[in-house]
């Protein structure tokens, strides 16, 4: 059995690059989101062409439709 080195610096600096990216992509979901909102309540466009200029996916979109009507 052999050991490596170790390099906790560089592991840490990984955990935190792995995160940030997680976080910026969640950031930009919750920002496609609203946006979807937000033209759904305006009626801005079919479902089909918010969820192109959102990039969501169309069941995303009718979905926030269902929950906007309720």
């Amino acid at each position: 059995m052999s050991l490596t080195e170790f390099d906790q610096e560089a592991y840490d600096r990984h955990r935190f690059n792995e995160g940030k990216e997680v976080g910026i992509a969640e950031g930009e979901r919750k920002n496609a989101l609203q946006n979807a909102r937000n033209l759904l309540c305006m009626k801005l466009g079919s479902v089909e062409q918010i969820a192109q200029a959102t990039q969501l996916s169309v069941d995303e979109v009718l979905q926030l439709q269902e929950e906007l009507a309720v």
